[in-house]
């Protein structure tokens, strides 16, 4: 028994003399509402009729015999994280070593399979030499299989990867915005601290000392903040991973990685701080009182906004725009060109959000870019038939094209590459081409992106390939997209990673079916026509199939061809959503800090102009103005800056799986982004509207 391949859930190892312990696997514990203590009867079939306890039956050779166990443990196994290809995916128990070596379990014969860990840099190769050679000292082995677990590890991993680069992504987006929020505050909070700078220049401070004063004060802000983010992360550390990753994950719970939380606490202390270091220095060099976060002291600059604003005749909307875009200077400074950076990096966030998100949701909701161009898939696994039979066959109402094709395996760079062979018998475009054409003949070939990446390989390149243990020199004629093909548990094919060929290089002889210089097909690839109902032309293909003499669990009909790779992303297809949402509420606390601030600060500047008559509704449409004034200007500069974001991202993760980079642009959805965004700034702009209407010009020119 193996421990390191399987993940224990509940309970706990059976003891190794206990012949009645097992493990069971989670679909079976919930099938039968097992859990650790109860007891499940197994039904095996004995090769003799000696049964041993633990429950003695009664059984002639070849019946079935119930026994009795005990739950043990309930585990995950490592294929179940991932399930591998061509396994039905039954449930899985795994029995004690007292089972098979106390007795027990020789009526049921030996078990046939051992797994095998080899030694970091021992090769395969040799170790499968080696087996074999010892193999036929033993006349009961007889021949012996392999199958290299790499695959299925490096699927897992593939399984994993989406969902820890979204939150990896997450965090990064997060943590930007997050900074273009913190940022204004420290900013207003050095501004404020700055007031008495002028004192303590007096009683014999240097800049320099200021500098380091201004600094640590932040840095006191952001430690704080730091330490309660790693308290948060080790709360909430039981809840992770998520996704494929928490079925991998061999000892869940309250985790603390001091390395990864030491990095993280460093960065969260210091990444505000270090955006601090030109206010805090031009704070602390000025000779007299603080001059504002970026504008020296001196007559202030009017915005050209402003200006065009005045020329309309709208004091609101000026007064709105002038409160927007110029900071003021003093203590009634106001940080509005990082609040406007915040702004538009949200809005340019969400944009390109929208983009990723809707482009990697047509991919994985489209058969056609991830490479199945058919309808469904008559896969004879390791038979070969001839096309004329496959023509019979397909030769039915509703089938509007069809295409034959065989597995293989190619040998290209030393490395074994899961290969198609592609025949359009009815139809054509059966392949999913990224550049390039199909093959039209046997010396042709068509590759995946990462397998042509891989091998250094371009389009036009003659290249020596090994088929069936023979080498052929091929012509590269296309790159191409694949979907899922497998052959039992031979390696598939997946997005950028496969070939395909004439399905005459690949084909083998099947007598008494095919034979002869005939070309011997394993599988067709079926269109219907559009109306055609697909649950009765499976069921007429299936009593064709069942007639011509194929069995249902020989011949099988495949309609869901995902390779593995957009089966993983379709786990996250709601995070960007869930990114975009994040991101707008950033921005809308990003505007809000903004305008309560402006409000708060200038509180004098309102007075004077109730003063000069201004009435409350108008103060109010000053505020208004003075938030779409920074709606409009993050979204003339966000929408285009996130659409090319946006388009350069996908471009980016297309290229990484082999598919295409043409991006899906959500018109309709950027478009409603352009009033949502107007009316989330009005409402942001209610609340400090009404403290702005309420502004006392008798307390405020008081206190002056």
């Amino acid at each position: 028994m193996t421990t390191n391949r399987v993940r224990i859930l509940a309970g706990r190892w059976p003891a190794r003399s206990d012949p009645a312990g097992v493990v069971v696997d989670p679909q079976l514990a919930a099938q039968q509402r097992l859990q650790p203590g109860s007891t499940v009867h197994l039904i095996g079939v004995p090769s003799t009729a000696k049964v041993c306890p633990p429950q003695p039956v009664r059984a002639r050779p070849g019946h079935p015999v119930p026994l009795a166990f005990r739950v043990s443990a309930v585990a995950v196994f490592d294929d179940q994280v991932v399930p591998a290809p061509g396994l039905a995916g039954a449930p899985r128990v795994l029995l004690s070593p007292a089972f098979w070596h106390g007795g027990t379990g020789r009526p049921f014969g030996p078990g046939d399979a051992a797994n095998v860990r080899l030694r970091p840099g021992a090769s395969p190769a040799a170790f499968r030499a080696a087996a074999a050679a010892l193999a036929r000292h033993y006349r009961s082995a007889g021949g012996l299989s392999f199958v290299n677990l790499t695959v299925q590890q490096a699927a897992t991993e593939r399984a994993i990867g989406p969902a820890a680069t979204a939150l990896a992504l997450f965090a990064a987006l997060a943590g930007l915005l997050a900074l273009a929020v913190l940022g204004p505050l420290l900013a207003r909070q050095l501004i404020l601290d700055a007031a008495e700078f002028r004192t303590l220049r007096t009683l014999g401070m240097t800049p320099g000392l200021l500098f380091w004063l201004s600094l640590a004060r932040a840095a006191a802000v952001t430690t704080g903040g730091a330490l309660l983010g790693v308290v948060l992360a080790i709360v909430a550390s039981p809840v992770m991973p998520v996704g494929a990753a928490r079925l991998a994950e061999p000892d869940p719970g309250v985790q603390a990685d001091f390395a990864v939380l030491a990095v993280g606490l460093a960065v969260t202390v210091l990444a505000p701080v270090a955006l601090m270091v030109p206010v805090a220095w031009r704070l602390a060099s000025s000779p007299g009182g603080p001059p504002g976060v970026a504008e020296p002291g001196g007559p202030p600059r009017r915005s050209p906004i402003t200006a065009v604003l005045g020329r309309t005749g709208l004091v609101t909307s000026t007064l709105g725009a002038r409160m927007a875009f110029e900071p003021g200077q003093g203590r009634s400074a106001v940080p509005v060109r990082s609040a406007l950076a915040a702004a538009t990096v949200a809005v340019g966030a969400v944009v390109a959000a929208a983009v990723f998100g809707a482009s990697l949701i047509t991919l994985i909701s489209t058969p056609h870019r991830y490479g199945q161009n058919w309808t469904e898939e008559l896969d004879l696994q390791f038979a070969g038939v001839p096309a004329a039979l496959l023509g019979k066959v397909m030769g039915q109402p509703g089938v509007r094209g069809y295409a034959a094709g065989d597995y293989g395996q190619l040998g290209i760079g030393g490395q074994v590459v899961p290969a198609v062979g592609v025949d359009p018998l009815h139809g054509r475009d059966f392949l999913t081409l990224l550049a390039g054409h199909a093959p039209d003949g046997p010396g042709q070939l068509v590759l995946g992106e990462r397998t042509l990446r891989a091998a250094g390989w371009h389009v036009g390149q003659v290249v020596p390939v090994q088929v069936n243990g023979t080498t052929h020199r091929l012509r590269i004629t296309g790159v191409a997209t694949f979907p899922l093909f497998s052959q039992a548990t031979a390696v598939p094919t997946d997005l950028g990673t496969g070939a395909a060929v004439s399905a005459r290089l690949l084909s083998v002889p099947n007598p008494p079916l095919c034979g002869g210089s005939a070309t011997c097909y394993n599988f067709a690839l079926i269109r219907y026509r559009p109306g055609t109902s697909r649950p009765a032309a499976t069921a007429r293909l299936a009593a064709t199939v069942a007639r011509a003499g194929c069995q249902p669990g020989l011949c099988l009909l495949v309609s869901d061809q995902r390779p593995a790779d957009i089966r993983d992303y379709t786990t996250i297809r709601d995070t960007p959503l869930a990114l975009g949402v994040l991101l707008a509420l950033l921005a809308v606390g990003a505007l809000a800090h903004v305008l309560v601030t402006s409000v708060r600060r200038r509180h004098r500047d309102l007075a004077i102009l109730k003063t000069l008559g201004l009435f409350r509704g108008q103060l109010q449409l000053v505020i208004a103005w003075q938030a779409t004034a920074l709606a409009a200007v993050a979204l003339l500069i966000g929408l285009p800056a996130g659409l090319l974001a946006g388009r350069w991202a996908w471009a980016l993760f297309a290229a990484s799986l082999g598919v295409g980079n043409a991006a899906v642009i959500p018109v309709l959805l950027i478009l409603l982004a352009i009033p949502v965004t107007w009316l989330l700034a009005l409402l942001t702009a209610v609340l400090p509207a009404r403290e702005a209407a309420h502004v006392s010009p008798a307390t405020q020119l008081r206190a002056e």
